[in-house]
């Protein structure tokens, strides 16, 4: 038996438009099979059973994997090998306005 599409050929032509794509008739009829079952899909998931669950604001406990910012000395004449242009010991760059 074959499934009943939730999203339309119209639909799907008013997606191309808006991301600007042009589409076949085949591609429209693909795309349309694709979005209908990832919607499909979607149904599957609401029907989760998951009231007994606590809410999920963060999937993984850590917040700030971040390390901490420490200064460190480095050479300045290795910084000072890389720059494009040099004005005396300073790096030169263009004036911004």
């Amino acid at each position: 038996m074959p499934r009943k599409s939730r999203i339309t050929l119209k639909e799907i032509e008013h997606l191309a438009w808006l991301a600007r794509v042009q589409l076949t008739k085949r591609e429209k009829r693909l795309f349309k099979e694709q979005l209908s079952s990832i919607l499909e899909y979607f149904d599957k998931l609401d029907e989760a059973n998951v009231e007994e669950l606590p809410p999920t604001f963060h999937v993984v406990e850590h917040y700030n994997v971040f390390r901490e910012d420490e200064p460190r000395p480095f050479p300045s004449d290795i910084v000072l090998k890389n720059p494009p242009k040099m004005k005396g010991r300073f790096i030169k760059a263009p004036r911004i306005v």
